[in-house]
């Protein structure tokens, strides 16, 4: 029930904020279906928001349904790199987005692990790390 309070409390705060906020405005083509929290995402085109609030929206651009919220840690790269990139974890077929680094910023966003990630790491090998470019609109 918690998670439900806290999707719908998150999916407020993006809609109430409105599109000035937001900070990242890129866009991707995912060739996979995908995991962003307990939503599995078709493959397709995704735009990618963050806003001012630390909350991340993802949403398909061929699909009205494919989209979540999530709130981002905060990540800074090691090195100093301008490349946009999805980042997923790959555990046999199943990805999961794991971190969102946006076209020529120097800091990112985790996406936390969902139980079921967790549940694939501990029965898995270690998972494959799988990038996808991530341009601006």
């Amino acid at each position: 029930m918690k998670p439900m309070f806290l999707t719908a409390g998150l999916l407020g705060a993006v809609f109430s904020i409105g599109l000035q906020a937001q900070v990242l405005d890129a866009r991707a083509e995912v060739p996979f279906d995908f995991w962003v929290g307990q939503k599995l995402m078709p493959a397709g085109q995704y735009s990618i928001y963050h806003m001012a609030s630390g909350v991340v929206l993802i949403r398909g651009q061929e699909y009205t349904d494919a989209a979540a919220v999530f709130l981002g840690s905060s990540l800074t790269r090691s090195e100093r790199q301008t490349d946009g990139k999805l980042e997923f974890n790959r555990y046999g077929d199943t990805y999961f987005l794991s971190k969102i680094w946006g076209p020529d910023q120097p800091n990112g966003y985790g996406v936390p692990k969902t139980s079921r990630e967790k549940e694939l790491t501990s029965k898995n090998s270690p998972s494959k790390s799988t990038g996808i470019a991530l341009f601006r609109k």
